[in-house]
């Protein structure tokens, strides 16, 4: 079976293992870093086990969250994704990034949107890719921006809350 990877030069993104579960859980749990992702509310263990369950498809197929880690050492620093939506009412793929507290500010969110960015339209047939964030996660905002994204507008939406969409359109 061919398992999906997406590599840069610091981090790879990568299936769910079982010895990953326990970091997510802690991470989802965290407030400082839900304060901006999906409700804005941190996770209980089975919410956030729920939503691993659910999301983390990355690596047996060529969509859905992985796991996000150091490329040298494997340490754990977050995780990635391409989630299908429909927030443009058509069928779009939301890239998305969330990394640990210990690892916010060393530029991993922008490797690996940036390589979420190439892989997205080198194994999807889109015109377009989507980012969404909080309009006050100024770091997600300048990330999107970093990365070539365009923002489109902000929507409001009932499980997310407000949301900028940011865009980035293929060659195609």
């Amino acid at each position: 079976m061919h398992t999906h990877t997406v590599e840069t030069k610091r981090l790879v993104l990568r299936e769910l293992r079982n010895a990953d579960v326990q970091p997510l859980v802690e991470m989802l749990s965290t407030p400082t870093v839900m304060r901006w992702l999906f409700g804005s509310t941190p996770m209980t263990a089975n919410e956030a086990r729920r939503f691993i369950n659910e999301n983390f498809t990355f690596g047996k197929q060529a969509y859905g969250l992985g796991v996000l880690c150091t490329r040298e050492a494997e340490r754990f620093v977050g995780f990635a994704g391409l989630l299908s939506c429909r927030y443009l009412y058509e069928d779009d793929f939301e890239l998305g990034f969330a990394l640990r507290e210990d690892s916010w500010g060393k530029g991993y969110a922008t490797e690996i949107g940036a390589a979420q960015i190439e892989y997205g339209f080198k194994n999807f047939d889109v015109r377009r890719l989507l980012g969404l964030a909080h309009p006050r996660n100024t770091a997600s905002l300048h990330t999107l921006e970093k990365i070539g994204m365009k923002l489109f507008k902000t929507i409001h939406t009932e499980e997310r809350g407000p949301r900028c969409i940011y865009i980035i359109k293929g060659n195609t």
